[in-house]
Parts: structure tokens; sequence; C-alpha cells
């Protein structure tokens, strides 16, 4: 046997350095995915793993980089311009990265190119191009499934707004006879004149759907736009207690607008009453006897906040992430009974969405429910040196 501490250190160093290189190139060899190195100043390709290799059906090693591989993806060679990836001094710089399909095997790639040190002061192009076809795929039909989607709720909409057009007519004119009825005829029983109430007061209810139903339908459809101003908001609370004053009577209820006078916000006056009203219409809906409503308003920098509490009965745990879905129906009865469409805060969060902001809402069941309405800070009243409003971005939730 030969005396193994007579071999030349170079001799071993050179060994291991061949066995790390076979092990990198087995390595690089097992990978699903392109891996080419190049030279950065002729483009000749340095190296091709064996995925490289079957893609061409021959070894490319020491043709073109930029002939055989970049050429046919038809980016111009944009891609295999060296010069943007080392910098000034002739260094390392930068990352590139594109996807592309390759014309050979008609499978998507994510690559990614870099330029690594060779050899002591030689520079290389390293390319590695992973297989995403797949993922396309799979990104296809994840949005043809959602145009279908939108198209199926486009078409169900318009079939809504459709039928509650129809409707619409014959209950004004039904409601109408009912009530000169009630006006003008004389009752032989007093709970003949109730029930002829009652049918009116239901009749009214669902006006008022099919109301929600066209006014949701034409804010999608951009035939309601929101026309902003600048108007007072504790006087527009003032204005919805006003309306449900009969209600919190009835209830006991105490209503508290904590809003200073002459707040002012920029914002579509109408739209912005409904939202607020049909969240106070809420809050007396689920309030109990002697019950508090609160409303007030935070603002910044940044968003200005209505809120609006109560201390009803507040919401299921199990109903507050689908409260705002329309394909989920989350509605209940008042603490005196009260029905609803279940329609109000949908279009509560379209309007808000059409200006650019949010509402959301917290609750514990049996302690009541509080909601947010926020608005970017532009929809305040600017200060004695107005600038003009700034284009809010809209939120998705």
């Amino acid at each position: 046997m030969g005396d193994t501490g007579n071999v030349h250190p170079g001799a071993a160093a050179s060994d291991r350095e061949m066995i790390s290189a076979e092990l990198v190139s087995r390595i690089l060899d097992s990978l699903d995915g392109i891996v080419c190195v190049s030279d950065i100043h002729t483009n000749e390709i340095l190296f091709a793993n064996s995925y490289l290799k079957r893609i061409f059906g021959f070894d490319p090693t020491g043709r073109s980089c930029r002939e055989l591989i970049h050429r046919c993806h038809g980016d111009g060679g944009s891609f295999c311009d060296n010069s943007r990836l080392i910098d000034k001094d002739g260094k390392p710089g930068g990352v590139l990265y594109r996807e592309y399909q390759n014309h050979f095997n008609k499978k998507w790639y994510a690559a990614k190119a870099q330029v690594l040190e060779w050899t002591p002061g030689r520079y290389v192009r390293l390319e590695i191009a992973l297989d995403i076809t797949e993922q396309k795929r799979l990104q296809s039909f994840v949005k043809e499934a959602r145009q279908q989607a939108e198209n199926a709720m486009t078409t169900k909409n318009r079939f809504v707004a459709l039928v509650a057009h129809d409707l619409k007519s014959p209950f004004v004119s039904i409601l109408g006879m009912l009530k000169r009825i009630l006006r003008k005829e004389s009752f032989q029983y007093e709970v003949h004149r109730r029930f002829l109430e009652n049918i009116i007061n239901n009749g009214q209810r669902m006006l008022k759907m099919i109301d929600n139903l066209l006014d949701m339908d034409r804010l999608q459809t951009g035939k309601i736009k929101p026309e902003p101003c600048f108007f007072d908001l504790s006087e527009m609370v003032g204005e919805v207690f006003e309306n449900f004053a009969h209600l919190a009577e009835v209830k006991e209820l105490h209503l508290t607008n904590k809003i200073p006078a002459a707040t002012e916000i920029f914002a579509d006056r109408y739209l912005y009453f409904v939202v607020l009203n049909n969240l106070i219409s809420n809050a007396v809906k689920f309030s109990f006897i002697s019950g508090k409503i609160e409303v007030s308003c935070e603002a910044d920098d940044t968003r200005v906040r209505l809120i609006v509490k109560d201390e009803g009965r507040g919401i299921p745990e199990k109903y507050l992430k689908d409260i705002f879905r329309p394909d989920v129906k989350t509605t209940s009865k008042g603490t005196s009974g009260e029905t609803g469409s279940g329609l109000g805060l949908l279009f509560c969060q379209q309007i808000m969405k059409a200006h650019g902001g949010t509402i959301t809402m917290e609750s514990i069941e049996g302690k009541g429910a509080t909601f947010y309405v926020e608005l970017c800070s532009s929809c305040r009243l600017p200060g004695p040196d107005f600038w003009p409003p700034c284009v809010c971005t809209p939120v998705d939730k």
C-alpha cells in the first residue's frame, strides 16, 4: 500500500475541488428547472444542467446563450443584456426577474438572472428558471371562475332590479288606495282599522325594500354617483333623530348627539344621510327599553370617523364575519318584534365604497353594537387656507 502521507497537499486540494464540482453539478442536474451559466462578455454557455439539455435535445455548452435561449422568447435579448447586471466597475450589481413561455416545450417559467464570480477575476451570468406552468393554469382558472361569478352576479342583480322595478308601481297604487280608504271610510269595529293600518305599514316596509334594491342597482351600475358637498354633520344627526323620535319615545330610548355643532364633512349629503339613517334605525330596532344610543365623531390627519353606538341586543358572534355579505342571511327581529329587509347594511357598504371609505362594526352579544363609518381626511372642511380636496383611494374589505 502506498504511503498517504506522501500525497502532495495541492493534489489533495485539487481532488476536493473536483469532488465538490461534481457534487454541485449533480445537485443542479436534479433540479426540475433550467440552470444556465454563461460568459458575461461572449454569452458563451459554460454550463447547462440536464433539464436544459432535455429541452434542446442536445448539450448547448459552448453555444451562444443569446442565440439559443433568449431570441426565441421575443424579448429582443433585453433579458440577456448583462449590462443591467453589473455596476460601473464591472462588478455584480443587480438581479433581473421575469416570467416567460418557452417556445420549445410551451411551459411557463419564472426566471432569475444575476452575475457571480466564476473564477478569480472572471464573472459569469447565472440564470435559474423554475417551471410555473401549473401555477399559471391555476391563475387562469381562478381568473375565469371569478369572471363567470361576476357575470352571474351581474345577471342576478339586473334580474332582481327589473323585478323590483315592476313591483314598485302596483305597490304604490295599492298603498295609495288603502291610505285613501283609511282616511275616508268609517269603521264599525276598531279592529278592522288596525288590520288596515297593519297592512299599510307592512306594505310601506316592502316598498322601502324595493327602493333599496333599486338604489343598490343604480349605485352598482353608476346611475347614482356621489355628488359631494360640505354639510353640517351634527345637524344631519339631529334630523335623523327627529325621524325616530316617536319610536325612541315608545321604547323610552335616550338619543345622544355628541358631535359638536358646525362639524362639517365633504360627502354626498343624500347618500350619507341614507347610511346614518340605516345605522340609527338598526340601533333603535335592537335597543332594549330605556337603552342609550350615542352618535359621535373622531378625526385626525388621515381619516374622519362617525361612530354609532348602542347598548342593545348586539350581534351573535357567528354572524359578525357575514354581516355585510349579501349571500348570507343575518337578519333578525328587533327587541319589540320589528322586522327588516336585511338590505340596509349592504347598501351602506356600497355607499361608503363609492366614497372611497369604509364601514365596519364590532359587537358583543347582549351588550350592544358599534358601527364605524370612515372617510379619508380630504372629506373634512379645510382650514382658512383652502386647498382642493384630494382624490380618496378606494378601500376593499
